[in-house]
């Protein structure tokens, strides 16, 4: 299996742009903007089911978001603690059934003595019986006057209207229209005035729906991280929901500022408030909520290009909309809008005028700006730094993979075309919806890469009530036993001794080793990820050129065994005791050593960061060439020790005493 994701980041370059024809497995090569990790059987095994765990646990996580609002805030808190304490899928599943259950107990149908009896309304006549109503019996019937319909005109021939038939005053709107035109060096085709209006109502209601969008996905993310275990959680999520909160909370800031800033100005005005409010009070007016109220006084909308929002938190007081650009909206508004003033002119020249008034303002220009900054915001969110796509498109995807990746993006293309309005809903309020009997076909009908006539013919059989046979299958998944397709063979009790590992990563890699001491087997161009070491000594066992990602060393004694050219990250040292193991050339990133007492280690052309020492004392262990940040040095003394040319910053000494130590040219900053 080969995974291939987009590159967004710098990796490895090789010269001449050369690529490795005999690569490792399951070490990651760069090729163009993407990246290539070959894994091998059993790594593959295991990221298809930790994908698959991912998938059932967040569609039983949608499903809880949909039901937890059933039940008291005690059984939610209860429900939300076991999801996340769950180690697996069945035992995920098993909260998800608490809370069906409980759900189902709060339906309930009040008893009839609660209800109150249904009451026929009668209503009596109150009006004066029309002059021209004639009665039948006890029935007054009147007869309805009809409207005039519509005038039909006979004519022996009709003339179509042209340019020459414009009256004068079109003319010149045309005209004037041309001449702005020319000064804004425009030579494409003019925009009607209200194609411009319909963009920018576009505009508004797109910002309201991407606002509403936006706190329906931050929602229902805080909701499926409270429902999933921290074992299955996309780690993208609360990625995504931290940033969305920071971009909220910046916004909410930026307002703050703003609001205090009017504040300051608003001083002088708050008297003008209070007499209003006060003049009103002597007329008899309610002014109970008049304080949270806007203040709208002698401040009139001239040609505005949307109608004015009716908003019982506005007060208005002589501030009318006038001379609006629509026809839209009530009383002095609509009386004053230009269109209504333009309609003793026809259509054509109410048009032509109202078009020079849109030109003259420079609303379309200011609309494409707008929507151009709009466009570029959301190109921008989905590219990395350095412009390269965060997602697979068509294109790219067919370059790297081939015809049949196109295939299947052309699938999902069509179905993310194809949702009604009801599936949208569904899935922003509930996280997922059902396909329709159409969509079913196009996915795995004929003719589809994903062509699967049982699973069809399956699911076309569910249509009746989908949701309650996937409950059926959470109850199932609560019952069963264990949800993985692979176990990882783990290295135990197997020593090495005398065995050189070059190119070993399989064996290194996705597994414990425990119980198995390494001799003399020195360890080169052999990348290890996720590969704890647990109890397995090193006795003169050189790390070459073998970088180790998520592979700590734990109750790992090491003795004579150098780091030469091994970047570690995310590759803590814990109760790991050492002697004579110089690292060189080897940087450090998250890489603390905690308890372990080191003995002739220097640090050589080694930087290091977050890489703290705590409860590490060392002895003979200078740091040379080996700048180093955010790494302190804590309950750790340190004898013979000397630090050369060697720059640190954020990295104090706290409660660690140095014994014939020398600091030579090393400047630190705030340590």
């Amino acid at each position: 299996m080969t995974l291939v994701t987009p590159m967004t980041i710098p990796t490895l370059a090789y010269a001449n742009d050369q690529q490795p024809h005999d690569i490792s497995r399951n070490v990651a090569v760069k090729e163009g903007n993407h990246l290539r990790v070959d894994l091998n059987e059993t790594s593959s095994e295991e990221l298809m089911d930790k994908w698959l765990s991912q998938a059932f646990s967040g569609l039983m996580a949608a499903v809880a978001s949909k039901k937890i609002s059933k039940v008291s805030a005690e059984h939610q808190e209860l429900i939300q603690k076991c999801s996340k304490e769950a180690k697996d899928v069945p035992s995920h599943a098993k909260c998800i059934v608490k809370l069906m259950d409980e759900a189902e107990k709060k339906i309930h149908v009040p008893p009839m003595k609660n209800r109150k009896p249904y009451q026929k309304v009668v209503k009596t006549m109150t009006e004066e019986p029309k002059e021209n109503m004639e009665w039948i019996g006890s029935f007054g019937t009147a007869r309805a006057r009809r409207s005039s319909g519509f005038n039909v005109v006979q004519k022996d021939n009709y003339s179509l209207r042209s340019t020459d038939d414009m009256d004068g005053m079109t003319r010149l709107a045309k005209s004037m229209t041309n001449t702005a035109r020319v000064f804004k060096n425009k030579t494409e085709k003019s925009e009607p005035w209200i194609e411009a209006v319909g963009r920018i109502k576009k505009l508004g209601e797109e910002a309201k729906r991407e606002k509403k969008n936006r706190d329906i996905m931050k929602k229902r993310l805080r909701q499926m991280i409270d429902n999933t275990p921290a074992e299955f959680i996309d780690p993208r999520k609360p990625v995504a929901l931290k940033q969305a909160e920071m971009e909220d909370e910046k916004t909410e800031i930026s307002k703050m500022m703003r609001k205090k800033e009017a504040d300051e100005i608003r001083v002088p005005l708050k008297f003008l408030r209070e007499a209003v409010k006060t003049a009103m009070m002597l007329g008899g007016k309610n002014v109970s909520d008049f304080d949270q109220k806007t203040l709208k006084m002698v401040s009139p909308r001239i040609m505005s290009i949307v109608p004015e929002q009716e908003d019982d938190s506005l007060f208005n007081l002589l501030s009318p909309s006038l001379f609006s650009l629509h026809d839209e909206g009530e009383g002095v508004e609509k009386l004053t809008s230009l269109p209504h003033l333009l309609k003793k002119l026809d259509n054509h020249g109410q048009n032509a005028w109202m078009d020079f008034i849109v030109e003259a303002a420079g609303v379309s220009d200011h609309v494409a700006k707008t929507e151009k900054t709009f466009r570029e915001k959301k190109e921008k969110e989905l590219r990395g730094p350095d412009g390269v796509p965060l997602y697979f498109t068509k294109e790219n995807a067919t370059k790297i993979i081939g015809e049949e990746e196109k295939s299947k993006i052309e699938v999902f293309e069509y179905l993310d075309k194809s949702y009604d309005e009801n599936q949208k809903k569904k899935l922003n309020e509930d996280g997922f919806a059902f396909l329709t009997e159409h969509q079913m076909e196009k996915l795995y009908g004929k003719g589809s890469p994903y062509n699967h006539t049982k699973a069809l013919k399956k699911f076309k059989r569910l249509r009746d009530d989908p949701e309650r046979y996937i409950e059926k299958d959470i109850r199932a998944l609560a019952e069963a036993e264990k949800f993985r397709v692979a176990r990882r063979a783990d290295i135990v009790g197997s020593p090495f001794i005398l065995t050189p590992l070059t190119f070993a990563s399989v064996p290194l890699s996705n597994k414990f080793i425990v119980l198995s001491p390494l001799v003399l087997s020195p360890i080169t161009l052999s990348p290890a990820v996720l590969g704890p070491i647990i109890l397995s000594p090193w006795v003169f066992v050189p790390l070459v050129l073998s970088p180790r990602v998520l592979s700590p060393l734990i109750l790992n004694p090491l003795v004579f065994s150098p780091i030469v050219l091994s970047p570690l990250v995310l590759h803590p040292l814990i109760l790991v005791p050492g002697v004579f193991n110089p690292i060189i050339l080897s940087p450090l990133l998250l890489s603390p050593l905690i308890l372990s007492p080191q003995v002739f280690t220097p640090l050589i052309l080694s930087p290091f960061a977050l890489n703290p020492l705590i409860l590490t004392p060392m002895v003979g262990s200078p740091l040379v060439l080996s700048p180093f940040v955010l790494s302190p040095i804590i309950l750790s003394p340190q004898a013979l020790f000397a630090v050369v040319l060697s720059p640190y910053a954020l990295s104090p000494l706290i409660e660690s005493k140095l014994i014939a130590a020398e600091v030579v040219l090393s400047p630190s900053w705030l340590s």
